[in-house]
């Protein structure tokens, strides 16, 4: 089996978990980090983790490389079967969850490259319809 954690800054983790329970309808654990009143996020974590069997996948999501929350997941990467992965962002927390790959790694990696992919400047993007092409409204 497999799962999703969702963690970072302040609410970043609580408001993509938001989302994709709008979108997918999917509840996803979450841990907002160094906030008020989350000081024990650590722990809150870790009796996630015990929840999961060592055989099952954890994918731990975090939104900065190098960022403090990052640096507190690395300390789990002892453990057998956690991917920690730094970037988190809605499409790559979708494709993770609606992907059939069944190889979390290969998962993963195609995550990211989704994830990459959906990133654009959307000034360089030609739109063809002018407001004549629009009609009456």
């Amino acid at each position: 089996m497999r799962h999703i954690i969702l963690t970072g800054h302040s609410r970043i983790s609580e408001g993509i978990a938001s989302a994709i329970e709008f979108v997918l309808g999917n509840k996803i654990p979450y841990f907002n980090a160094y906030m008020e009143g989350e000081e024990l996020y650590l722990k809150k974590l870790q009796a996630k983790l015990a929840e999961y069997p060592l055989k099952d996948d954890i994918i731990i999501l975090t939104d900065i490389m190098g960022g403090s929350v990052n640096n507190d997941m690395m300390k789990f990467l002892d453990r057998p079967n956690i991917h920690l992965v730094c970037g988190m962002n809605l499409p790559l927390a979708v494709q993770l969850i609606l992907s059939e790959e069944k190889n979390t790694e290969l998962l993963i990696r195609q995550g990211i490259q989704a994830a990459k992919d959906g990133i654009q400047y959307c000034n360089d993007i030609q739109v063809s319809a002018s407001m004549d092409d629009l009609g009456d409204f």
